[in-house]
């Protein structure tokens, strides 16, 4: 059973559609174009591939036909190309589209750092918790012993928790293994999926996805309902998925486009007055552009807020756990000391 293709980077696709975007500008075929590119490949896959886009080309082959062939690119690219070489308009579309594939990955690199950056941290806080427990507090009851005095209330209940860990060590770590893996499967599952695409920040990324699409859409003359049915395709969130649908119901009922949005709660009220103006000024396909870019700041304001947040607030905790470790110690162990002196 043959592998299925890779599918190329978000930056791979994007400076594949800002070369041709720029080749085409230049007043050369699009089949001469990749030729070209498959001659300055800087590796031998990258050149293979190029070939295999470019052999059916110099057949007559159009771009879009002979990269679907290779498996190596999205749908949704693919039937926007198809869209700029039917409308004459496959410079603006590739140029679109090596816009967004870079925003795309400006986006990705963002939630990585947003979600492993926590998780680093959080490992990290948790095992000086479980040193500063299994490790150090035995230190200190021994020196409670050497004194002739006894471990009392919250210092004896850290001692009696030091016991049970050190006990207990593998247990412990294995139940915290099985306890992570379970959350990454579910998470993986279409259920956390689902669970994970309705908070505010994948909606914002959604809608942010759904506004670009409808703009590419629609400046490449496109109809709404055609542009509809790509922006439901690329979404893949189903919470925006019911929205669009809804969108579509509203539409069949007699509203206009820019009615069946605001009711469908696609984009937030704020928006309203935009597509509103947009609707009466004909220019539907600007201020989509205006309201993806609205939703991408949107979007890195969030990122950089849960950053911002999540640092100083497991810095906090884990100085607070630490701190109060060593009061609960160290001030009986300077009274005994103080007395004995």
């Amino acid at each position: 059973m043959s592998r299925k293709p890779r599918i190329l980077s978000n930056a791979e696709l994007s400076a594949f559609c800002q070369q041709m975007s720029l080749i085409i500008a230049a007043g050369l075929p699009t089949y001469y174009g990749v030729s070209i590119l498959c001659d300055e490949a800087p590796d031998e896959q990258t050149h293979d591939l190029l070939e295999k886009i470019y052999k059916p080309m110099e057949l007559g082959a159009t771009l879009h036909s002979a990269i679907r062939e290779t498996g190596r690119f999205p749908e949704y690219m693919i039937n926007m190309i198809q869209l700029g070489e039917e409308t004459g308009r496959l410079e603006e579309v590739l140029a679109s589209l090596s816009t967004y594939y870079d925003r795309e990955d400006e986006i990705q690199a963002g939630i990585k750092s947003a979600v492993s950056y926590p998780l680093v941290l959080s490992a990290v806080m948790i095992a000086v918790i479980f040193v500063m427990i299994a490790k150090v507090l035995p230190v200190f009851s021994q020196i409670y012993t050497e004194l002739g005095s006894e471990l009392t209330g919250t210092a004896a209940a850290l001692m009696k928790l030091s016991e049970y860990i050190n006990r207990y060590m593998l247990v412990i770590i294995g139940v915290i293994v099985v306890a992570a893996a379970i959350l990454f499967v579910f998470f993986k599952t279409k259920a956390g999926k689902k669970l994970l695409k309705k908070s505010a920040l994948s909606m914002s990324i959604a809608s942010s996805r759904f506004a670009n699409c409808m703009f590419l859409a629609l400046s490449s003359g496109l109809d709404t309902d055609h542009g509809l049915d790509l922006a439901q395709a690329l979404v893949s969130n189903p919470h925006l998925d019911d929205r669009i649908n809804a969108c579509r119901c509203n539409i069949s009922q007699g509203e206009t486009f820019s009615e069946a949005l605001l009711h469908s709660g696609i984009f937030s009220k704020l928006y309203s007055s935009w597509i509103a103006i947009g609707s009466k000024t004909g220019s539907m396909d600007e201020v989509m552009k205006h309201i993806c870019t609205a939703y991408e700041d949107d979007t890195d304001s969030r990122l950089s807020r849960f950053i911002g947040v999540i640092e100083p607030a497991l810095v906090i905790i884990l100085c607070v756990f630490v701190g109060f470790i060593l009061v609960s110690f160290l001030l009986p162990l300077l009274g005994i000391i103080s007395s004995i002196g």
